[in-house]
Formats: structure tokens, sequence, C-alpha cells
């Protein structure tokens, strides 16, 4: 009988090229560890990624080992797409161990949000107090909706929804962009 407790943290840096998944499950003492699988379905793509890892691992996902780009440098990885990236962690006896997770990479939108916030914040001086406020209100509504995505997606399993969010966050993003002058 397996007494562990499988479970996984997707990091929350802002590095466009990697994605961490660092091991936060719990193990018995008594228990052996064989056949650690990770898998990964990208976002557009049909074929899971398996990974063997021990346990207590950090596994860091690029675009090659994801194999969206072959590369052998560093500076050669282009950056994740944001999107669902489902995810399976299991142990031996892999079928009756399989925990699966999705994980909603926003990581993209919220670089562009913080980067119109320092512009916002740079540009504070020339432009009027409500105008400051009111733009600064947008960027956090945007954000809302961007959390509201991820939530939707990784903690109630509605993709669909999510999704919907992570779009109606975009499209809110490119009306500011276009609208502000700050």
């Amino acid at each position: 009988m397996i007494k562990s407790e499988l479970s996984l943290e997707v990091s929350n840096s802002a590095a466009p090229k990697v994605m961490r998944l660092v091991d936060t499950s719990h193990y018995c003492d008594d228990e052996t560890i064989e056949n650690y699988l990770i898998e990964v379905l990208p976002v557009n793509k049909s074929t899971w990624v398996s990974f063997n890892v021990t346990k207590n691992f950090s596994l860091a996902l690029n675009s090659s080992n994801l194999r969206y780009k072959k590369a052998s440098e560093a500076s050669k990885l282009i950056a994740l797409p944001d999107g669902i990236y489902e995810i399976k962690q299991s142990i031996k006896p892999n079928i009756h161990t399989l925990v699966h997770f999705y994980h909603f990479r926003t990581v993209e939108l919220l670089n562009k949000i913080k980067s119109e916030r320092d512009d916002l914040l740079s540009n504070k001086c020339n432009i009027s107090r409500t105008e400051y406020l009111q733009n600064r209100d947008k960027l956090r509504d945007i954000m809302e909706y961007a959390d509201a995505a991820k939530w939707m997606v990784e903690e109630c399993g509605k993709k669909v929804e999510g999704k919907e969010l992570y779009e109606f966050a975009t499209t809110l993003l490119e009306q500011y962009t276009n609208e502000c002058q700050c």
C-alpha cells in the first residue's frame, strides 16, 4: 500500500525561458520510491514529455527539453508560451499513484502588466493624479483577471473558463496600451 503523498509546486518566477517544478511530496520512511516520473503536456503539443526524477527533485523545464526548439546553449532558448501545461506525477506502481495537475502559465501577460505599471510609475509626474489613479486601477483590474484565470484552471479544473478570463485580460491590456498616453 502506498502511503506517500505526491505533490509539486511550479515556481512563480517571471523568467520567460524557464519553468521550474519542485517536489513538495510527503514520503514515508519505510517506502521505497521507484520509477518516479514527471510527464508534461506542453501548450499546443499533443505528445507528453517524460522526465525521470528522484524524490525531492527540482526540475527546470525549457523550450529545448519540452521540444519546442532544440538548443544546446541557454542563449538559444526561446520563451515558453503562456497557456495550460498538464503535469502528471507518479511513482511505482505508476498507474495507481498518478496525480494530474494543471498549471496555467501567465508569465508573458504578467511581465507586460508589470512593464506597463513601471511605465506608469515613471511617468506619474507627467499626468494628473486622476489619470494616474485611473490607469493604476485599470492595471490592477487586468492583474485580477489574470489571477482569476490561473485560479479557475489550477484550482477549479475549468480550462475553458480560465482561457476566456486570460483572453479577456489580454484584450483589456491591449486596450490599455492603445489608450494610455503615459
